[in-house]
């Protein structure tokens, strides 16, 4: 190890051309020099300075590192914008087969001068979003399409935070899954011009994340998991492997999110409360964000809720999407949207201990719980789905009023 390695983070724009490898020499000659055109004079456009990026050449295409951070909202938007102009007027009189059309990926990463140009995880990452299938697919899709610009995640955060022009449902959330590669992650692409629901089959399937942690000293959690999925009605989740109890739902028309939090949940407590050898605290994110349902599940909340409360085998921790999209406001009868308590953490999520009636805090083990439903009778293992007002209730349900923890008429 050197005593001194020049590490930094940087952003990183990788571009590609499309379909360089079938053309002639000439052809490429020509085409990698309205290439670099093109990007230089977008760059200007957008008051940025191209003249000062470090560029490594790869053929048909490059990869600039520029180490101006304050160039990244110019980069996200008024540069993409000025790129798409400059090769509409370029690819206007041209032949389909021999237009200029660009993959663009956008990254903000660690990087290290090396022998070879730059090492480290940032060029890594955004040559294999630049690489990905979603954003060759997205050319193929739209033939017309001058260029596909690919964010990562913490480059789509200026976007989410409204920092640009650019909104963000003018983006479309894609999977980057190359498990040859070792390489599992969300991205975000836009082609300029084009609505995201042209670009819908892009995006990945709508899906909860769940990882359920056991306890110091408890064991089973991943049998009593799958046999509460099954018992629930809800095919067999992916498991994540080399990750734990780690499980990816994909949501559909039969498999909502009110199932999983609903009925699933009560199949859990079931299991686990009559093993007498397994607790659980429970991370549920929303898409297919490992590290997001992994801090909610290990989060010091969760951990000393179920460390300090005897009569609570599972402790459930939901992210703020997942509270806001399938909880608040639902009116399934089993997901109890009034026995979510706020954590106060950051980014926010939100705490339940099925059974009862407010979830409980570490301090206050011994709060009154709420009266169990009554277990489930023969037939369908989720039961039939019933309306009463405006409720809907999975499996057997008892008449009469139901109230809400404080007081209201459910």
């Amino acid at each position: 190890m050197p005593d001194h390695i020049d590490f930094t983070r940087m952003l990183l724009l990788a571009v590609d051309a499309w379909r360089y490898g079938s053309r002639d020499g000439q052809q490429q000659f020509d085409l990698q020099q309205a290439l670099t055109t093109a990007v230089d004079a977008a760059g200007a456009g957008a008051g940025l300075e191209p003249a000062a990026w470090h560029r490594q050449p790869a053929g048909d295409g490059f990869l600039d590192f520029i180490a101006d951070s304050g160039a990244e909202l110019a980069l996200v938007d008024p540069f993409v914008r000025e790129l798409d102009a400059w090769l509409g007027r370029f690819n206007h009189d041209r032949l389909p087969n021999a237009r200029l059309r660009l993959r663009l990926a956008m990254h903000h990463g660690g990087a290290i001068p090396a022998a070879c140009g730059y090492a480290s995880d940032g060029p890594v990452h955004v040559c294999r979003l630049r690489d990905a299938k979603p954003a060759r697919a997205a050319l193929t899709l739209v033939p017309e399409a001058n260029l596909v610009q690919v964010l990562s995640e913490p480059i789509f955060g200026s976007v989410r935070q409204r920092l640009t022009t650019l909104s963000a449902a003018d983006f479309t959330p894609v999977l980057v899954d190359e498990p040859e590669k070792d390489f599992r992650e969300k991205a975000w692409i836009r082609v300029p011009g084009v609505s995201t629901e042209r670009l819908s089959g892009l995006a990945e399937p709508e899906a909860l994340t769940i990882w359920v942690a056991p306890a110091a000293g408890s064991d089973d959690a991943r049998a009593a998991a799958l046999a509460s999925f099954a018992a629930a009605g809800i095919p067999r989740p992916d498991c994540v492997p080399g990750t734990g109890d780690a499980f990816i739902v994909p949501l559909s028309p039969t498999v909502s999110g009110d199932l999983v939090l609903g009925v699933w949940l009560r199949h859990l407590q079931e299991a686990i409360g009559t093993s007498g050898r397994v607790a659980v605290s429970v991370g549920i994110a929303a898409g297919r964000d490992l590290g997001e349902a992994h801090g909610l599940a290990t989060g010091d909340e969760a951990s000393a809720v179920l460390a300090g409360v005897a009569d609570a085998p599972v402790v459930v921790v939901v992210s703020d999407d997942v509270h806001r999209r399938f909880v608040a406001g639902s009116h399934a009868g089993m997901v109890y949207p009034d026995s979510y308590r706020r954590t106060g953490t950051d980014p926010e999520s939100w705490l339940r201990v099925p059974g009862y009636a407010m979830a409980p805090h570490a301090s206050s083990a011994r709060q009154t719980k709420a009266a169990a439903p009554p277990a489930h009778t023969a037939g369908v293992v989720n039961g039939p789905v019933s309306n009463i007002g405006s409720a809907v209730i999975h499996g057997s349900y008892v008449n009469g009023t139901v109230h809400h923890s404080h007081g209201t008429v459910r």
